[in-house]
């Protein structure tokens, strides 16, 4: 298949576009920083996907699946200038995107875009299938219009998949890059009581996921990807740390509130998201357990 990759230099992009060019795609990569990998099959372009005037149609010709995986990072302090680019670089592509793709003669078959669990907001012990209602506050309404205008494509014939993203395990990003700083120093933490559920995915799974949903078109609208088995937050810090040992500090949620104010939904937040529909069509998880998934990521047996 020929596949464009939007933000196909981030974390999840760059592994992304690795795992499409071994399983034989062809793959052009749409991103403002420079292409980390080279391929005979492989085409990359530096571009703002916020100015789609320096859009090229030739860059679209053949193209049979599109994914948008632009987003500014959300784990960061939050202010109005953050909040703008963290919407922006989601909803605003997305947008920029299907209003490209709709006036091309020859259109893809199938847009997929990145989504994320916030879109459920805090729901305590309730399991989140991708029939669950949407949740409160600022990530759920970024959600809600990333996936609103995802599926605009739908207008112009074109397959909508949104992929809700549950936080990604891998070594060296998202995340497990995070904690791993202060594990580094022998400590580590846990936000409020810990007793959240915590969603998760392993890289591997994930980029499996995005493949699948591309290739079938069996598949529409939301797809949770996250391992069917989410645990409590301080039962990951307790795994993470029979990896390397530390300290585990608890936080009391009134000092995250009062330090990190609205930021602080990503670190307390209760969802437990089930990955129903991937499922119910047959999907396979290599690695559904925690402790499993962590001794792959960190070669290690304990």
């Amino acid at each position: 298949m020929n596949i464009i990759v939007c933000g196909g230099n981030g974390f999840i992009g760059s592994n992304l576009v690795q795992h499409l060019l071994n399983k034989g795609h062809n793959v052009t990569i749409l991103d403002r920083n420079k292409a980390r990998i080279s391929s005979p099959n492989l085409k990359a372009y530096q571009i703002d996907l916020l100015h789609p005037d320096s859009f090229k149609t030739e860059w679209f010709e053949n193209v049979d699946v599109i994914i948008n995986l632009s987003g500014k990072d959300i784990f960061t302090f939050w202010n109005q200038k953050t909040k703008k680019l963290i919407w922006d670089s989601r909803v605003t592509v997305n947008k920029n995107l299907v209003e490209y793709i709709r006036k091309l003669p020859q259109k893809p078959k199938t847009f997929i875009s990145a989504s994320a669990v916030g879109f459920y907001g805090d729901k305590g012990e309730e399991e989140l299938n991708e029939e669950s209602p949407h949740g409160k506050g600022f990530l759920s309404d970024v959600c809600i219009a990333w996936e609103k205008e995802a599926r605009m494509a739908e207008k112009y014939g074109i397959r909508s998949v949104q992929v809700r993203t549950a936080p990604v395990l891998l070594k060296n990003g998202g995340i497990m890059h995070q904690l791993m700083k202060s594990m580094r120093f022998g400590f580590t933490f846990v936000f409020g009581n810990g007793k959240n559920w915590f969603s998760w995915i392993h890289m591997q799974d994930l980029l499996r996921i995005y493949e699948e949903v591309a290739i079938h078109d069996n598949f529409s609208g939301p797809v949770n990807a996250s391992s069917p088995n989410p645990v409590r937050f301080k039962d990951f810090v307790k795994s993470l740390t029979k990896i390397q040992k530390a300290i585990i500090i608890p936080i009391p949620a009134f000092l995250i509130k009062l330090f990190l104010q609205e930021t602080a939904d990503v670190l307390l937040f209760s969802q437990r998201m089930i990955p129903s529909k991937i499922q119910n069509h047959g999907f396979k998880f290599l690695y559904p357990d925690l402790d499993n998934a962590l001794k792959e990521i960190f070669k290690k047996t304990y």
